[in-house]
């Protein structure tokens, strides 16, 4: 089966939620105790940097290209206004050498790298007829697979935390969209001893953001 482009599905997705707001109904829909909502989405991935000397590939600080993020969710609703999120995601792209930045700044590509996260989240939602705002905290862990010539080169599964925020319009009582932004921390590990005395960069962290927009079908709703 032929594998639609990225820029393909996304225009599909966007073109779906435009319909979804065009036709939506007002619709009073309210997830209620024991409701499942699963969901899908594609946005953005912002990257942040790899600190000198928390990977054993570089000496100097490097960076991580910003790319398209896709994912899904799977949340289940344990109150009115709390739910339980599972949410995992995934993004090819690449490390850079770090720059001082400019307009059109010279990053040459360093490596391969796919990063994917699976976390689980406490939703605070604020419901407001079909709108429905929402804040959420979770922890998980991010998968870093760095692409690279030796194939024993292996991945690194890291701990994180993350903050998420956005909202949800339900267009039927159990068919919607919603636009989430989050940002994720992982934590590396201990930094190499041969870097222990710089005082210029002593990060054990790697911090990275995402815009998504998505849609998703609610399960035993009710107007």
């Amino acid at each position: 089966m032929k594998t639609l482009p990225i820029s393909r599905r996304i225009h599909l997705i966007l073109t779906a939620i435009l319909l979804l707001t065009i036709t939506a109904v007002p619709a009073r829909s309210q997830p209620v105790p024991g409701s499942i909502e699963v969901g899908a989405s594609v946005g953005r991935f912002y990257g942040g940097s790899f600190p000198a000397g928390s990977t054993r590939f570089f000496d100097a600080k490097v960076d991580v290209d910003d790319d398209i993020q896709s994912g899904f969710w799977l949340s289940g609703q344990l109150s009115r206004v709390w739910s339980l999120e599972v949410a995992v995601r995934r993004t090819e792209t690449r490390i850079v050498e770090h720059t001082s930045g400019g307009v059109f700044p010279h990053e040459p590509e360093l490596a391969g790298l796919d990063v994917a996260s699976i976390e689980i989240l406490a939703i605070r939602s604020f419901p407001v007829r079909h709108f429905v705002p929402y804040v959420g905290i979770g922890a998980g862990l991010v998968n870093l697979d760095i692409n690279t010539p030796d194939r024993s080169d292996r991945d690194s599964n890291r701990a994180a935390i993350a903050l998420a925020a956005g909202a949800k319009y339900y267009a039927t009582s159990w068919l919607g969209f919603r636009f989430d932004v989050r940002s994720r921390t992982t934590y590396l590990g201990q930094r190499n001893e041969r870097d222990h005395h710089r005082s210029d960069d002593r990060s054990q962290w790697f911090s990275d953001q995402e815009v998504a927009a998505g849609v998703f079908a609610a399960f035993g709703l009710r107007n």
